[in-house]
């Protein structure tokens, strides 16, 4: 009968699992598991955050494609300089497929701010950063299911193409609530209270965009500003929002564009502008 050494196998399993638990980075699936601020440039890689961090300069740094930060309910806080950031990609070098997940950002110039394309902050806090709350520059991004309120600039910027905005909320940010570029769909959000600086609006957008289904009450300039931009005379859809009691009008609006069925503070048209109107189709709003 042949005799199996148990003993000496065990140990070197015992040997191999202790030294990955040590090493306390990373598993078979990609998966690495950070507890300080550090640049991230393993590509197709899920960096998980275990433990609360804090930064006095730039906290994580994205350098790959296909990155995943998985905050799993944590916090990233700076100490207030309106120079660090909290998540940041090399600006003259923007990736590709980069995930922000469920987590806080808070006290850093600009919470999250990244220049790659298809980028996707989901169930995200940047709330009482210094600038703005989220700045994506990137093509095809995607905020959803986010809050970016009580920043010292905007809540929540979309400068790239292509851009949606879904399910979030941006109050009380005195540069405006949501800035979107051309092509962009903001649909279910709100955008309260924004603007103190200079009557800035609770959701701007430029150009070809969907806005649907959002509250923007009491910000100090328009409501729903949709006027123009990089693609002046680009028609939008605007449907279903509500917007009351703002500072300037509840709705502006770009013409050739649809603005159908919204509510607003004194109902159509007292509250609405549509600029280059009759070009404008409008049906339902009141």
């Amino acid at each position: 009968m042949r005799r199996v050494h148990r003993g000496s196998t065990t140990i070197v399993t015992t040997m191999l699992l202790a030294a990955l638990v040590l090493s306390g980075r990373a598993d078979a699936d990609g998966v690495i598991f950070i507890d300080s601020c550090q640049t991230l440039g393993i590509p197709n890689t899920v960096y998980k955050v275990a433990a609360h961090l804090t930064s006095s300069g730039n906290c994580l740094i994205v350098a790959a494609d296909k990155i995943t930060i998985d905050l799993q309910g944590h916090s990233i806080t700076g100490d207030g300089q309106t120079t660090s950031n909290g998540i940041i990609d090399i600006l003259n070098r923007p990736n590709d497929l980069i995930v922000v997940k469920n987590g806080t950002i808070s006290g850093f110039g600009i919470g999250i701010v990244l220049a790659s394309n298809r980028v996707s902050v989901i169930g995200v806090t940047a709330n009482s950063n210094v600038a703005n709350g989220i700045f994506i520059w990137g093509d095809q991004s995607l905020v959803k299911s986010s809050t970016a309120s009580f920043n010292g600039g905007v809540g929540i910027v979309m400068a790239g193409d292509r851009a949606q905005v879904q399910q979030s909320t941006a109050n009380n940010n005195p540069g405006g609530g949501m800035v979107m570029t051309s092509n962009c769909l903001l649909t279910m959000s709100t955008a309260n209270g924004n603007g103190a600086d200079g009557g800035m609006d609770g959701i701007r957008t430029f150009g070809r965009c969907t806005v649907s289904y959002n509250t923007a009450n009491d910000n100090e300039g328009s409501g729903i500003n949709s006027i123009g931009g990089f693609t002046f005379g680009s028609p939008s859809l605007i449907t279903h929002n509500t917007a009351m009691n703002n500072g300037n009008l509840d709705f502006q609006v770009q013409c050739p564009s649809d603005v159908t069925f919204n509510t607003s503070t004194t109902g159509f048209p007292a509250s609405y502008s549509l600029y280059d109107d009759p070009g404008c189709h409008t049906v339902g709003n009141q």
